[in-house]
């Protein structure tokens, strides 16, 4: 008869579990249903103008003893450095860089270098660096009067850069985030829901381009070949929707 009642008593423990875990496994189903998600894109930009540029020349010289060459060479490099003065440029704003040197070697009659040396080539450059955009960008075009005086000189293509373009990112992560979560609160209310907490997010790659340009990469771009610069910024959101 003990043994009846144990019986018993183990299976009303056993029945009473099952029905507090199903309560519990029904209360839990009802949260997951309720608990839904939803995910948007966040998007700023920001027009800007770059504060800062720069450009190199590289000129060279030749002549058929090393002294002459490097005479040559130092005459050249004094009519660059007279000229980016003139132009309105400080000793600071330039960075010497240092010469190269090539050995020119006579040819043969098969038109074959020899062992001999019949010259040298020798060549130097400078980096332009300014907060002064504008003077950059006339500077390198007015380069090409050297070139008609003579100097061969061969100027690259000015470079406009961005400074301030840590601070500048964070400002446009910050709208893009405000961005993200507008339109969350926008799709939720129109659902009939709010927005709960800050599930996830992610952030895409910024793109500094041309003004109006319509340019983009996965990589991210950077332009340097304009001042005037879009910078967008896109984040990826994922809020929890509350009904």
């Amino acid at each position: 008869m003990r043994e009846f009642w144990r019986s018993v008593a183990a299976a009303g423990l056993l029945a009473m579990g099952l029905v507090v875990s199903s309560f519990f496994l029904s209360r839990l189903w009802v949260r997951v249903r309720q608990e839904q998600a939803i995910a948007v894109k966040g998007y700023a930009e920001r027009e800007v103008v770059s504060d800062l540029g720069t450009f190199f020349c590289r000129w060279s010289a030749r002549g058929p003893t090393l002294p002459e060459a490097s005479d040559r060479l130092e005459e050249a490099r004094r009519r660059v450095q007279t000229y980016l003065l003139q132009a309105g440029f400080s000793e600071s704003d330039l960075r010497w860089g240092s010469v190269s040197l090539t050995p020119l070697m006579k040819p043969t009659l098969e038109g074959k270098a020899s062992n001999e040396i019949e010259g040298y080539l020798i060549s130097q450059t400078v980096t332009v660096t300014s907060t002064n955009v504008g003077l950059i960008q006339d500077a390198a075009v007015g380069l090409s009067e050297l070139i008609r005086e003579g100097v061969a000189v061969e100027p690259s293509p000015p470079e406009y850069l961005l400074s301030g373009l840590g601070d500048l990112k964070m400002a446009l992560l910050a709208e893009a985030t405000r961005d993200g979560f507008q339109r969350a609160q926008t799709l939720a209310r129109n659902s009939g829901g709010r927005v709960g907490a800050l599930m996830s997010a992610s952030q895409g790659v910024f793109q500094i381009t041309a003004r109006h340009s319509t340019e983009v990469s996965s990589w991210g771009i950077y332009d340097t070949s304009t001042m005037e610069k879009t910078v967008k910024a896109v984040v990826t959101l994922e809020y929890a929707i509350e009904r």
